[in-house]
């Protein structure tokens, strides 16, 4: 089963408003997070996790339907991995 991370070259910190900032060393671009990507992220800062386990932490924090988090978290994920914030990893 594949799981995800931060890709090495990327490092993440908090902001005073409890969001994350992304650094990118390799392109020296940062990123500042909204609540949302936020929370996906710090999901995948203590340990690589796959999506459903993303999906179902996610999933907790807001009364929404769950079809349409899953749907906007994997969006989010295929966002990141394309301009290389994220990676996948076999485990």
């Amino acid at each position: 089963m594949e799981k995800l991370q931060l890709k090495p070259n990327v490092t993440s910190r908090p902001t005073n408003l409890n969001l994350i900032m992304l650094f990118d060393k390799e392109k020296g671009v940062m990123y500042e997070l909204n609540e949302t990507a936020s929370s996906i992220i710090s999901t995948l800062t203590s340990t690589p996790k796959n999506i459903e386990e993303i999906i179902e932490i996610i999933s907790k924090d807001y009364n929404d339907d769950k079809n349409q988090i899953a749907e906007d978290i994997k969006e989010f994920i295929a966002d990141f991995i394309t301009i290389g914030l994220l990676e996948k990893m076999s485990v």
